[in-house]
């Protein structure tokens, strides 16, 4: 299958590319190349013409763009800028081309902890509390008018905390040393996207990716997309940091 990968230069797209690389065709899509593929454009996901420029010729496409943290959630425009209007365009550019299929990354942080974790797309119950969260909201709700107006089916991903199991580093540079269930390797996220793109009878469906133990039910997760956590960050300790007065 011919993919395009948006924010395939990014922290999470690299790994996320190098399990999809090896199934699949991919072209990867960012502000700067994702030297690792043969085929990758350099554009904005907020301009509509180097989305169709990306688009032209591929299956289906897998969302992974989003605004740099911190920075760019500091004022509104790069968030919705990246996040909201780039997905809108590519959607569009989806519905112009005939495609039908989509992947999106989205974040365990659109939803609140608790009952409803697992509620349809479009039903929340959301979190408006920051404005990632929120324009992660937007793509969800994207996602679903889509689907309603164009057809177009979107399998959406929510992982938690995205780090590297082996380099154990955050995108930030940061070295983790306590393990945590909501932590996800973006290796793992690679297998679920090929899982999601697998699924028979595909309708617009969220899945939460985490560790077993993770406090969010992963049943369906389990379940239906087949998807456990190959990476399970035996390496960092199980033990609750000690505080000192």
């Amino acid at each position: 299958m011919k993919l395009l990968f948006t924010g395939a230069a990014g922290y999470a797209g690299q790994g996320i590319c190098s399990v999809l690389s090896e199934r699949h065709d991919v072209r990867g899509f960012d502000i700067k190349a994702a030297t690792a593929l043969t085929d990758h454009i350099v554009g904005d996901v907020a301009d509509l013409d180097a989305c169709r420029a990306a688009v032209d010729g591929v299956d289906a496409v897998v969302m992974c763009h989003m605004a740099p943290n911190p920075v760019g959630y500091q004022t509104p425009p790069p968030a919705i800028d990246i996040n909201v209007k780039g997905t809108a365009n590519l959607y569009h550019v989806m519905g112009e081309h005939g495609l039908t299929r989509a992947v999106l990354i989205s974040s365990t942080g659109v939803m609140g902890l608790g009952p409803g974790r697992d509620a349809a797309i479009g039903d929340g119950p959301y979190q408006f509390d920051k404005m990632y969260s929120l324009t992660k909201v937007f793509q969800e709700c994207l996602a679903r008018h889509y689907h309603q107006s164009l057809g177009i089916v979107t399998t959406v991903l929510r992982p938690a905390w995205i780090v590297n199991d082996g380099k154990l580093l955050t995108k930030y540079g940061e070295k983790m040393e306590q393990y945590h269930a909501s932590l996800i390797d973006p290796r793992d996220i690679g297998e679920a996207v090929d899982l999601a793109l697998k699924l028979p009878d595909p309708t617009l469906e969220a899945f939460n990716l985490g560790q077993d133990d993770f406090e969010i039910d992963l049943t369906r997760t389990h379940d239906r997309l087949r998807w456990r956590a190959n990476h399970r960050f035996e390496s960092l300790s199980r033990q609750p940091p000690t505080t000192t007065r």
